[in-house]
């Protein structure tokens, strides 16, 4: 059932259909025109073409899932192999003190003193 979008009508009392709320998205989408001036042509509230882009995911002004030159890039490394400290030093207050870098025998040796 397709409705006539070019009369006026009342919004508060007509409910579209999917299918009809995808087509004026993608027709807002395909045209250049600002949000406001495709509903007052469409007769829709902007706050209704709003709602449905957030339902749809059809935002056309979603920033690009691209990343930007010079915006920050998350490196998380793949952990192929647990684990394992080079050394574990139980301090006198029950925490632990985990190395997982080698260091010189001179600082563990300054470390066991202290």
């Amino acid at each position: 059932m397709s409705q006539d979008l070019s009369q006026p009508r009342d919004t508060a009392t007509v409910r579209m259909s999917v299918t009809e709320k995808k087509r004026l998205l993608s027709e807002w989408q395909q045209s250049n025109l600002k949000m406001k001036v495709f509903c007052e042509q469409k007769h829709i509230s902007v706050n209704a073409l709003k709602n449905w882009i957030k339902q749809f995911d059809m935002g056309r002004k979603r920033k690009s899932k691209v990343n930007q030159p010079g915006s920050f890039v998350a490196l998380i490394p793949e952990r192929t192999n647990p684990v394992i400290p080079f050394a574990e030093y139980l301090l006198p207050d029950n925490r632990k003190l985990i190395l997982n870098h080698t260091v010189p025998v001179s600082f563990l040796k300054e470390l066991l003193s202290a």
